[in-house]
């Protein structure tokens, strides 16, 4: 009996389907400076692609992180909730920003207008768009590919 609930676990875990909707990597090349030319982003927010060297502050943002900056976020083990400022209200946000400070590092809430949907989740090459706050399902995602890094051996 022991045997077959160790069993039905790893089963779960392994055939669970993972939060989000999975993007095609777009690699992850390093760019000289934001306004570099390179390749557009797959998504929007991107997911993966061309990016700049150095990482966004994690943590709560009030101004939206340029996108080749993020990426690299991301390509750290990073985790992005976006949220667009013309259509989350105030009480949203502010539970979003508690979400995000019980974690030190590798998440990041920033606003970022235009976007398909109110509320945008990233990781690298993951993308999850929802309707309305959604603790359980934000929460979800975070575990789930928060602190994967995606370096490549020597690509950055």
């Amino acid at each position: 009996m022991v045997f077959l609930g160790i069993g039905g676990l790893i089963a779960w875990v392994v055939l669970r389907p993972m939060p989000g909707q999975s993007l095609a990597s777009l690699g992850n090349q390093h760019i000289e400076k934001i306004e570099s030319s390179h390749k557009p982003y797959n998504s929007k927010p991107p997911t993966s692609g061309p990016h700049v060297g150095n990482i966004a502050t994690w943590g709560v943002h009030t101004n939206q992180i340029p996108d080749e900056q993020q990426v690299h976020n991301l390509e750290d083990g990073g985790v992005i909730i976006h949220y667009d400022p013309n259509r989350v209200v105030a009480e949203t946000i502010v539970a979003l920003e508690a979400i995000v400070n019980r974690y030190p590092d590798k998440v990041i809430l920033e606003p970022y207008a235009g976007m398909d949907a109110p509320i945008v989740l990233t990781a690298w090459t993951k993308i999850d768009k929802i309707d309305g706050y959604d603790e359980a399902r934000i929460r979800g995602f975070i575990q789930a590919y928060r602190g994967i890094d995606q370096h490549v051996p020597g690509n950055g």
